[in-house]
């Protein structure tokens, strides 16, 4: 092979293996994941979100079907009948018809006017639950991002104390060669870290399942972690109007819905005038009727209910009992969003007085360890078992703040989503 075709080989089999290496490493380079970009994503994989939608484009197709009763009916119809062998007297041996005709109700006491009313205050509660769809994927990724957040601070502290602790054997270790130490603090000291590496285990089982839930929401089932960033400002629940929540507006749409509904029934009671025009051709034969006859017709129809059996009344009756129906969701509504609010604001209140407790504490449970500790190096009165519980109670409440800061940011979501504000 001459040193040309050998170069060019060489630079052929480098960029050969440089595509596959660079299909073979995983997208671990990417930027880090964002709570405004796994919402977005999530908003637009949530199911929810269509079937809301969905459900808003039936009422809003409901509301014209009961609108175009406001506007007259224009019908272009043709017919042509032959009746051999009957009485011409009353078949008139056959027909010939081609007409245009105007159907219009021009009265009816408002009822068609209720009745749009009614399903436009539908319409309006359906676009409000598209809002608590939102409200709600937005709650529920917020959520999972924070509990990955929480999952991956436990990982790093639990880390950093299976580090520390492996120090700690180091030093124990060296002692016990000295005989400052003896066989049972070695074995204290390494029992403590082997019960750390398991809590790091599950640190890490914690956090890869918190990374499934969270890509199950956004649709990357294929990810097993997530490089997210960090939130470090902790949020305030916020303070709004209960009534301007999706869940109370859309409820009280239903109400009005329902009060239309039985306007609506209770005028059925009400005299109807409807006009009828034609205009066209009728007659016997084609050649006749198309030549000679043409002209119109108007009619005018005034109907009056008198006797039903008892259906108007039922109209109305079921008309009432969705109302009463309607306003007692509105209260079932109005007391769960009432309570879920108060707990969560009291919870939010408890995680943050925990957190200003542990904040306080964190450092003298760190200067008590590290007083301990001395005095064991020392040779005081202090026993390896007093450093272990010390060193446990300071390592305690890190874990302990991370849980809290998470609680503390679930409970402000949850205030969030309720009121409606983080749409």
């Amino acid at each position: 092979m001459n040193p040309i075709r050998r170069k060019r080989f060489w630079i052929s089999l480098g960029l050969t293996a440089l595509m596959m290496l660079a299909l073979r490493v995983p997208l671990a380079y990417a930027d880090p994941l964002t709570l405004r970009e796994a919402i977005e994503r999530a908003l637009r994989f949530a199911p929810s979100i269509a079937n809301a939608a969905a459900s808003t484009d039936l009422s809003d197709a409901q509301m014209r079907e009961l609108r175009a009763a406001m506007y007259p009916a224009v019908n272009a119809s043709g017919e042509y009948t032959q009746s051999p062998g009957y009485d011409e007297v009353i078949t008139n041996r056959g027909m010939t018809r081609a007409q245009i005709e105007l159907n219009y109700t021009a009265f009816d006491f408002g009822r068609r006017m209720s009745k749009v009313r009614a399903a436009r205050y539908a319409l309006e509660a359906a676009r409000y639950g598209i809002a608590a769809s939102r409200a709600q994927i937005i709650f529920d990724t917020t959520v999972a991002y924070l509990d990955l957040m929480r999952a991956k601070h436990a990982v790093l502290e639990t880390q950093a104390n299976v580090d520390r602790l492996g120090r700690y054997v180091d030093t124990i270790d060296r002692l016990r060669r000295t005989g400052r130490a003896i066989e049972n603090d070695a074995l204290k000291v390494r029992t403590t870290r082997d019960a750390a590496e398991i809590a790091l285990s599950d640190a890490s089982n914690d956090r890869q399942r918190a990374a499934e839930v969270l890509g199950s929401m956004i649709g990357d089932f294929a990810s097993r972690d997530f490089e997210i960033t960090d939130l470090v400002e902790l949020p305030k629940p916020p303070a709004a109007d209960l009534a301007q929540s999706p869940a109370m507006r859309a409820a009280i749409r239903q109400i009005q819905s329902s009060k239309m509904e039985v306007q609506a029934a209770q005028e059925e009671r009400y005299p109807t005038f409807q006009v009828a025009l034609t205009a066209g051709a009728l007659g016997v034969d084609p050649a006749n009727t198309f030549g000679d006859h043409y002209g119109a017709s108007y009619d005018g129809i005034l109907s009056v209910p008198i006797f039903d059996g008892g259906l108007i009344t039922s109209h109305i009756d079921q008309a009432m009992a969705k109302k009463l129906q309607a306003i007692a969701q509105a209260r079932a509504i109005e007391y769960d969003l009432r309570r879920r609010i108060d707990a969560a604001l009291l919870h939010y209140q408890r995680a943050l007085g925990e957190l200003s407790i542990l904040t306080r504490a964190l450092p003298n449970a760190q200067d008590a360890f590290a007083l301990t500790w001395t005095r064991f190096l020392g040779g005081g009165t202090a026993t390896l078992l007093e450093v272990l519980d010390a060193y446990e109670q300071a390592e305690n409440l890190r874990i302990s703040r991370i849980q809290q800061d998470f609680e503390a940011r679930q409970s402000a979501a949850e205030v969030a989503m309720l009121y409606g504000v983080n749409q």
